[in-house]
């Protein structure tokens, strides 16, 4: 029994994890919802460009990840777009490629961001300048 014990926990662990996803979205939505840490997906070449998709609607409550283009075991995979539940505090940052200095590009996955504090509340507005007037100034004191 206490053999099995530890193999037995991993599997708890992995499976209550939400790694075991299956369907359009995939690793994208696991990592999502979970705190999965992966590699980086470099790319010495220049992904293809998105597909042109029908973004629907925004939701109240979610934010869009747009689809996007991956690398598994050398070829391009299109990654379907999906909706992704907002967290108090947070902004979600959709997953993208960007081009590095050596050339290359990196997938930068989607992930949050800490969302910036409202201004607060009951602060004065800033001061007005003054009126534009178009009698001329007066003379300076001598």
């Amino acid at each position: 029994m206490r053999r099995i014990f530890p193999y037995v926990s991993v599997l708890l662990a992995v499976a209550s994890s939400g790694c075991l996803v299956r369907g359009g979205g995939g690793l994208f939505f696991a990592a999502a919802e979970t705190a999965i840490l992966t590699a980086a997906i470099i790319s010495a070449t220049q992904p293809p460009p998105p597909r042109v998709v029908f973004v629907p609607e925004a939701r109240p409550g979610y934010a869009w990840q747009p689809g996007y283009w991956t690398l598994q075991e050398g070829n391009w995979v299109w990654v379907e777009g999906g909706w992704v539940a907002l967290r108090p505090g947070y902004e979600w940052a959709p997953a993208h490629w960007e081009g590095r200095p050596d050339g290359t590009w990196q997938l930068v996955q989607g992930h949050w961001v800490a969302a910036a504090p409202p201004p607060p509340q009951g602060a004065p507005p800033p001061p007005r300048p003054p009126p534009p007037t178009d009698r001329p100034a007066p003379p300076p004191p001598q």
